[in-house]
């Protein structure tokens, strides 16, 4: 036996779709923004070179008149291991943090964190993380090169500390990972999502910014190809990772791990030349860091590589309203002008005459409207094929539509119960800006 439902029974809710979302690789955060546009790149670029440009006078003068006895001609000729040339070297680089961060706090995107990862911030554990796995990579690679000279032959290099060594120490524990941190702001930061902002393909970005970096190194041909390859390295485990901090962490380790060699003597700060056989070295410090940054992303989910937004949804277009709940002056009226446009932008009803519709309405541009109500009371439609033209502008047109359709052709029933919104005092006065055609 069946039962009629309960009367308080509700009608099951309707299934809403999905939201639309987008996901953007690190290079690609620019489009994350929807205020960001094109041109603003080049704009944040000016900013942040006339704020280094500023910063580092300044800073230039405060050295000059704190230490004038210590500062002499070319910094990179003088002695780099005496702690205060070291400090203008890398402190004046530091600046570039600063000034990158002003120019992008300006003009976005937002939020500011995105210049260091996907996230919208620093990724402190991730950072670590990747700190531990390059010193481990590098203690690995040199243990190896110093097993290979002493089974060569080679006899062991004593220790010698350089003067103002502990000094040395302090500045390479505060200064040197800012350094290395500003440079991969500028090259992997600023300069990869200026270049993704306009070409998709990760490739551009990793390696339009690598002579760049280059030209800022001043080695030789051999000193340059080993920088150049430690670029391409960074910017690919930056795309991989989603941000900055694998490639800080090796960036760190590198400066780090050359400048306290120099300081026991085992190299020399002030030498420029390379050799052929240091891009075996290089290569594989740099190819087994990228491999075990790929190797500790994938074991580690929580790593975010890409930002996933939520775009806005998609228009809908108008709903006919049900023949009850028109305005009640159109409703009452006898005349049978019981057509109005239904505007979803303004909420209006405009007066036409009756035609065949209901018509999806657009303008002179193609652009959706509203939909076209051309029923009379009793649900029938008057008027005859082709409907007077309106006056007003005449550069719009009404594309004809199955009953209840939209502007795509699908059906779409009234809503039902949907109150619109009275008509407005003296609404039937205003000129219409559409003209009525049936295409049947």
């Amino acid at each position: 036996m069946s039962h009629a439902s309960a009367p308080w029974s509700r009608p099951s809710p309707p299934v809403q779709d999905p939201p639309r979302t987008r996901s953007f690789f690190y290079h690609r955060l620019a489009h994350a923004d929807p205020r960001h546009r094109w041109w603003m790149p080049l704009v944040e670029g000016l900013i942040l070179l006339a704020v280094l440009l500023l910063l580092t006078i300044v800073f230039l003068l405060v050295m000059v008149f704190a230490a004038p006895e210590r500062i002499d001609g070319d910094l990179l000729a003088m002695n780099q291991l005496d702690p205060v040339v070291f400090f203008i070297l890398f402190g004046s680089v530091v600046l570039m943090l600063p000034s990158a961060l002003l120019a992008r706090l300006v003009l976005g995107p937002r939020p500011l964190g995105l210049i260091f990862s996907v996230t919208g911030r620093i990724r402190w554990k991730w950072l670590l993380t990747c700190f531990v796995a390059a010193v481990a990579i590098y203690a690995l690679i040199n243990a190896i090169a110093v097993g290979l000279e002493l089974a060569a032959g080679g006899r062991p290099v004593s220790l010698q500390p350089a003067p103002g060594f502990w000094w040395l120490m302090a500045l390479l524990i505060f200064v040197v990972p800012l350094q290395c941190a500003a440079e991969e702001v500028v090259f992997r930061g600023y300069l990869a999502q200026t270049i993704g902002r306009w070409l998709k393909h990760p490739a551009w970005a990793i390696l339009l910014p690598v002579p760049l970096f280059v030209l800022g190194h001043a080695y030789d041909i051999w000193g340059q190809l080993s920088v150049g390859i430690m670029a391409v390295a960074m910017g690919i485990i930056t795309w991989r990772t989603g941000g900055l901090e694998a490639a800080i962490a090796l960036h760190a380790v590198n400066n780090m791990t050359v400048s306290l060699m120099a300081m026991v003597g085992l190299t020399d700060m002030n030498d420029t030349s390379g050799a052929p056989t240091d891009l075996i070295a290089v290569t594989l410090i740099n190819g087994g860091y990228v491999a075990l940054v790929f190797w500790l992303v994938r074991r580690n989910r929580s790593v975010a590589v890409t930002r996933t937004i939520v775009l806005p949804p998609l228009p809908q277009p108008a709903r006919l309203p049900e023949l009850g709940h028109r305005p009640s002056r159109l409703a009452e009226d006898a005349s049978g002008l019981a057509a109005y446009v239904l505007d979803p932008a303004t909420q209006r009803y405009l007066v036409l005459p009756p035609q065949y519709g209901p018509y999806s309405v657009r303008d002179g541009q193609g652009r959706y409207v509203g939909l076209l109500d051309t029923r009379t009371a009793h649900g029938a439609h008057t008027g005859d094929d082709v409907a007077p033209a309106v006056p007003g502008d005449t550069s719009s047109e009404s594309t004809s539509r199955p009953n209840g359709s939209d502007p795509h052709g699908t059906a779409t029933p009234p809503s039902p119960g949907a109150t619109p919104p009275p008509a407005a005092p003296g609404e039937r006065d205003v000129a219409p800006t559409y003209t009525g055609r049936h295409d049947g």
